[in-house]
């Protein structure tokens, strides 16, 4: 029986841009994608100087691992803040307990960090602090996605 082991470089992977007004931006490159595992990513993620990653939110059905490569921050979680630097590895389980939100709170350095995570689907993402639900559905390598703003 022959193996297929898939390999690449951070360096030959698109890098994807995106914010969210004022507080919310990163950079995101995906390192392993559902085409090659069906239930794993990892994503690399660059954090600018006084942005979160994503707003205030938790998975219903997929739980994240975050290890962070570089610079400092604070994770807020539903009742505290945790102060994060180099070497911290973070764990969010599925569901409102894994509620999360990454911030960088250099004045100068990126935050840079690993996200692995699986890849349950359907999958319904809640961002209780703007009242919103996104769903990802679909088949492997053809997610799709649905927002709804009201709750």
């Amino acid at each position: 029986m022959k193996y297929k082991i898939f390999a690449n470089n951070e360096q030959e992977v698109e890098s994807n841009t995106w914010s969210k007004g004022d507080e919310i931006a990163h950079n995101r490159k995906r390192l392993i994608d559902d085409k090659h595992l069906n239930k794993l990513y990892c994503d690399i993620y660059e954090i600018p100087p006084g942005k979160a990653n994503w707003p205030l939110h938790y998975h219903t059905c997929n739980e994240e691992v975050f290890y962070i490569i570089a610079g400092q921050g604070e994770v807020l979680t539903g009742s505290e803040v945790l102060q994060v630097k180099p070497g911290d590895v973070l764990r969010f389980p599925a569901g409102e307990k894994g509620v999360h939100q990454l911030k960088n709170t250099s004045d100068s350095e990126t935050l840079r960090y690993l996200d692995f995570g699986t890849v349950n689907l359907p999958d319904v993402v809640f961002m209780p602090a703007d009242n919103k639900i996104e769903l990802f559905s679909g088949e492997s390598g053809q997610d799709k996605m649905c927002s709804y703003k009201d709750l």
